[in-house]
Formats: structure tokens, C-alpha cells, sequence
């Protein structure tokens, strides 16, 4: 086999070692419990950066909510998951939650969790 190819092969194997598996199933949950009184909830994005750096965390979040209107109007981070990317698209997130009237506060367990097989950079 002659030098340039051989070469290219070497980077070719290098490049494929130490790329991340897209076999990893990306999960954010937040339990029943925490949606309960709630007209709208969506779910929070597991951000694609998090995801290829692998992080993971449950965060615990209060929520000040306007009794009028049912939509927060502040969102505090009690207890990090201790990635920033996690906790901003969390909070980013409550803010669209939208509860019946009457409720006024509200704390919630977020959990980001990377699932399935990965492969971590060398």
C-alpha cells in the first residue's frame, strides 16, 4: 500500500474514533406530579451542544406565577444541574408554561438524561 494512502486511511479511522455516537437517545422529563394545574407544558430542549458534550443534571426550578394571567413571571434556579446550557433552556421553558388561575408558585424537578450507548472523546 503506498504512503498517501495508507495515510489517509490512518485519518479516516482517527476521525471515525473519536466522533460521538448518534446511537445516544437525548430524554428531558419532568414528572406528572410537577404538570399538574398546568394548561400548557411543554418540555424542554436537551440543547444540541449539551448533547455532543454529554451533559447531564436534574435541576429543581421555582416558578412565581401570576395569579391572573397563569404565565410565570419569574423562574429561579434553586438547584443547578451544573451545566448552564441545561439550566437556560429549563428556565427559557417555564417561562411558556401556562397554569389555570389561582396558582401562584410552583417548584419543579427537570431532568436531562442522555440514554443508550455513547462514545466519549479520547
Amino acid at each position: 500500500m503506498n504512503s498517501p494512502l495508507r495515510i489517509l486511511l490512518a485519518l479516516l479511522f482517527l476521525q471515525f474514533a473519536f466522533m460521538t455516537s448518534s446511537n445516544a437517545t437525548d430524554v428531558v422529563r419532568i414528572p406528572a406530579q410537577y404538570k399538574k394545574d398546568t394548561i400548557a407544558a411543554p418540555d424542554p430542549d436537551y440543547p444540541i451542544k449539551a448533547q455532543h458534550l454529554g451533559y447531564q443534571g436534574q435541576g429543581i426550578y421555582r416558578l412565581a406565577v401570576n395569579d391572573k394571567t397563569g404565565v410565570a413571571d419569574e423562574v429561579k434556579v434553586l438547584r443547578t444541574t451544573g451545566h448552564r446550557e441545561l439550566d437556560a433552556s429549563a428556565v427559557m421553558t417555564l417561562f411558556q408554561w401556562k397554569f389555570r388561575p389561582g396558582v401562584n408558585h410552583r417548584d419543579l424537578l427537570v431532568v436531562f438524561q442522555m440514554t443508550g450507548w455513547t462514545r466519549d472523546l479520547h
